[in-house]
């Protein structure tokens, strides 16, 4: 038996669901961001042109897809963006689970005298079918989702018929998004240089979708936004596989990541991490003390002539760091913090909030050769009664897990991909350095307690009654450190 809401699926449902079926079509006219227009006949049960077509759309026409990109659409719909994809010069891929929007968009590309391989199916669990049944069994350079977003809420009372139920809601016990991360990560449906794009609603996966992304792995990045009056962000989520030409190296023992990530990696992205490592440094050339169980890891950002990096993007590593693993634990902001400007802190078993991981930038010159490599240092178990470790938040995971699920955090905040915009700061990098200083402060400056302006963008501690502005930790003391 099918359900549908809290109902099991029965002879009153199938009727209403016939007679769905057999409601005349609507006609639609389409204006893709060319200027085009695209007269549609929308059949029953087919999801239309809407807000977040338009959306979707925008953001792919400002990524000048170069002609013959192998494009893929999962959930078509009316065909609107394949119709615009083919246009712009793709070879283009497209399916749904709901037959009829198979049709329509066979129809449509019929009608525009235009090629299009459609599919039926989709993503879903493994007894749906293999990505050859929906994919065409083939590499892709662009996979575009407007994920389904409607809630549990959206089956009851029979507002959504069987076809429409499953197209336009995430009942996926593991959830389309994740799903298709992992799809990604574990595949070879997007090419290594490919980039995926999912609109995703702020009342479903929206609210996480980069965290979930990063945590299979998958570097992902918020490219484009658009809200309603109700409240609902819809969001658009670039994803692809992180510095897929640079290597990701373990050793069981070194001197120094940091000093292996010049030597033996040689391109921006490359990565190591060690079990071990003997001479690591800190702030200001400290040691960086080995524990069991860490992870110890260094990425090359740059290398060439010089980056200007500042403590804002210790900032912007240490604030996705504290959102990942908030995500991966399932812990709440209480339990994870930012203690400006480089270290996270956790809650250990004690009920104390105590180091459990750092973050560090280092600039080594090579002759003409300028490198900036980010080290980081992360407690998997229990460190000892000094410090806290992502064990004591639940979390039970792999230094390999972690490393696979940083070096997406890394490539996401600074990786360059092409017609991609930028990461730019998070808006909520001071709401996490202000959270920091709420459980670990009040802060002291000169002797005196001093309450937080704003953080300059370079990352600096603006601090009401002073002009200048701080950049250095040593000269502030956390009382509740």
């Amino acid at each position: 038996m099918v359900m549908s809401g809290p109902e099991t699926f029965g002879a009153a449902h199938a009727e209403a669901e016939i007679e769905r079926l057999q409601r005349a079509g609507t006609t639609v006219e389409w204006k893709a961001p060319t200027g085009e227009r695209f007269s549609m006949l929308i059949p029953p049960t087919v999801y239309p042109p809407r807000e977040d077509t338009d959306l979707l759309a925008s953001v792919l026409t400002s990524q000048r897809l170069p002609p013959k990109t192998e494009w893929l659409e999962i959930g078509c719909g009316s065909g609107a963006l394949s119709l615009h994809a083919a246009r712009l010069g793709c070879k283009v891929t497209a399916c749904d689970i709901n037959p009829l929007a198979v049709a329509c968009t066979r129809a449509q590309f019929a009608q525009n005298g235009l090629k299009a391989t459609v599919l039926e199916g989709g993503p879903g669990p493994l007894a749906d079918g293999f990505s050859s049944q929906w994919g065409g069994d083939q590499t892709y350079d662009v996979v575009v989702w407007n994920t389904p977003y409607l809630g549990a809420d959206a089956l009851v009372d029979g507002m959504l018929g069987p076809m429409e139920e499953a197209a336009l809601t995430d009942t996926d016990r593991v959830g389309l998004f994740v799903r298709m991360a992992r799809l990604i990560a574990t595949t070879p449906l997007l090419s290594n240089n490919g980039v995926a794009y999912l609109t995703v609603s702020s009342k479903g996966a929206g609210q996480n979708a980069c965290e979930l992304a990063w945590a299979e792995g998958v570097a992902a990045r918020c490219i484009a936004t658009t809200s309603f009056e109700d409240g609902e962000q819809l969001s658009v989520i670039a994803m692809w596989k992180p510095y897929a030409d640079a290597p990701v190296l373990h050793r069981p023992v070194t001197t120094s990541t940091n000093d292996d990530v010049v030597a033996l990696a040689g391109v921006a992205g490359g990565t190591v991490r060690a079990d071990v490592q003997t001479t690591g440094r800190g702030r200001r050339g400290r040691l960086w003390k080995s524990y069991s169980g860490a992870f110890m890891g260094s990425w090359l950002i740059h290398s060439g002539q010089g980056w200007p990096h500042t403590t804002g993007d210790q900032l912007r590593v240490g604030e996705a760091l504290a959102r990942l693993i908030r995500c991966m634990s399932e812990h709440g902001s209480a339990d994870v913090c930012l203690k400006w400007p480089n270290d996270l802190y956790a809650r250990s078993s004690d009920g104390v909030l105590k180091k459990a991981g750092g973050v560090l930038f280092e600039a080594v010159s090579q002759g003409d050769v300028h490198h900036v490599i980010l080290g980081l240092g992360l407690n998997i178990e229990t460190g000892g009664q000094a410090y806290a470790s992502l064990h004591d938040l639940g979390l039970e995971t792999t230094p390999e897990k972690i490393h696979l699920a940083l070096h997406a955090v890394v490539a996401s905040l600074f990786q360059q991909v092409d017609h991609l915009p930028q990461a730019a700061p998070s808006v909520h990098v001071e709401k996490e350095v202000l959270h920091g200083i709420s459980l670990l402060g009040p802060l002291f400056y000169r002797n005196q307690k001093v309450l937080i302006e704003t953080v300059h963008p370079s990352g600096s501690l603006c601090l009401e009654g002073w002009d200048e502005p701080v950049d250095e930790p040593d000269d502030l003391t956390w009382s509740g450190v």
